[in-house]
Order: C-alpha cells, then structure tokens, then sequence
C-alpha cells in the first residue's frame, strides 16, 4: 500500500535495508555504504592465513615458481582484507543480494549500482527526471510511457522478441532526494528500483545515485547472458543515467546505440 507524508510517498516493497546473514545491515542501496563483500569472516580468515602461508613458501623459492608463489600469495591476501572475492561473485550472490532475494520472496536476486554527477542544480535534475513521459528520450529500451489513473507508469519495452509492456508503481518519492518504483505483481522479471539526489561538491552539480535489484531470470547465467546481449538491467542503469547526465547538460545525447539497437537521439 502507498503511503503520503507530507511531501513523501512510501510503499513496503523488497526490503534493501535487510540484514544479510551475518547479521550485519545492508545500506540503501546506492549509497557509499552499500554492501559489497561476499565473504564471510571464516572465508576471510582463511584467504589471509592461505597467503601468507603461500608468501613464505615463495619467499624460499626462485625463478617463475617464486613468482607464481607470490602472486598467488598477494590474490589470497586482497581476498581476505576486501572481503570480495571475484569467482564467487560471478557464480552466486553476495550477502546483499541474498537478503534483498528473501525479503521479496525471489529465487535469486542481482543489484546493480551507477551514479553520475550532473552540472544543474538539484531542482532543475529532478525536475527533468521525475517527468515520466520524458524517460523515452533517454532510456535506450523504453519506446513509449504512460501514467494510469492509480499512477503506475507502463512502460514500452524494447525486447528481441518485440515490444514488451512493464508495469511499475512509485514506491517511495521524496521531493529532490529520492524516487523508487518496483514492477507490479506478476511482472516477468520483478524489479526495484531506486534513485537518490543529492548535491555535489560545491560547484559540481547533483549527484544522482541509481540502484536496481531484480530477479534474473536463470540465476547467475540468466544474468551473464543477458550482460552478452546489452539486455542487463545493470548496463542499461548506467547507459540511462549517462544519456540522462547529457542531456540535461547539454541538450542532446549522441546517437551511437548500443550493439544490435537502432541509434535513438
């Protein structure tokens, strides 16, 4: 159900402020405290200890097995300090996307982040962006928009297969700070998303923060294959808000389309 508070709208939807399971809180999604580990302390404990077992061996070791020792020994370490670790991103979740997949009740679950900084003021930027009908000037997929008489925007979507109809509701609207919206109900593949406004260094602007979370359609290789084709909500986040960026700064966008797409000005 949407709720109004003043001059804020918010809606309970898939929870980005879930705990993930070691307890710890996963921050709004695109802020710079948004969750990006997805290694657990043990995991961590053991890539330091794995390293530094590895750089002694190399340490007493010469010529190319020295060197092998050393590398191997410097990947394990960066493993353990950052808490990320690259293969196990690519083949699974990490601890945010896990606890935003169990809060919206989602087999799985992928979040994408992309923020630019935008030379307007704050107002002018959301100004610009929160007028619907005008997203299909800058959103590569979107071929058409409209508002119903409960407020959802449907959405024309640009799909290999054809044109595609995307329900959304805003969620949450705070005037000049934040916007979310999520897919209707039984929506193909369900989706989150959120943008923050902020102001920028001084004489910089405004900084939009853009976060999606979806469910990806086959898990991790649904959402592989949908990067190899440009379909990723992830890339097309970061196009739009790129496209978005030139627009209100300069009043066009380049016509170059992504690979397989007509060119859109």
């Amino acid at each position: 159900m949407l709720k109004q508070k003043g001059n804020a709208m918010t809606r309970h939807e898939p929870d980005f402020k879930a705990e993930t399971p070691d307890g710890s809180m996963v921050a709004p999604p695109g802020t710079r405290l948004a969750q990006r580990q997805n290694l657990g302390g043990m995991e961590r404990s053991l890539s330091v200890a794995a390293g530094a077992v590895l750089a002694i061996i190399g340490a007493r070791r010469r010529g190319v097995a020295g060197i092998a020792l050393g590398l191997a020994s410097s990947a394990l370490l960066a493993r353990g300090a950052s808490g990320f670790g690259p293969a196990k991103r690519a083949l699974g979740q990490r601890p945010d996307e896990k606890a935003l997949a169990e809060s919206a009740g989602w087999s799985s679950a992928a979040i994408s982040t992309h923020a630019v900084t935008i030379n307007a003021p704050r107002e002018r930027v959301w100004q610009r962006f929160t007028d619907f009908e005008a997203w299909p000037d800058f959103a590569v997929n979107v071929s058409s928009l409209t508002r119903d008489d409960e407020g959802r925007l449907h959405i024309g979507s640009r799909d290999p297969a054809g044109e595609i109809e995307i329900i959304m509701a805003v969620t949450e609207r705070i005037d000049r700070e934040l916007l979310a919206l999520d897919t209707v109900e039984g929506a193909a593949v369900p989706m989150s998303v959120r943008y923050e406004f902020r102001d920028g260094p001084p004489g910089r602007g405004t900084e939009i923060h853009g976060t999606v979370g979806y469910e990806p359609p086959g898990g991790s290789l649904g959402r592989h294959a949908a990067k190899a084709n440009q379909r990723e909500p992830g890339i097309q986040l970061r196009r739009d808000l790129k496209r978005f960026k030139a627009l209100v700064e300069t009043g066009e966008i380049a016509t170059n389309a992504p690979q397989g797409q007509p060119a859109k000005a």
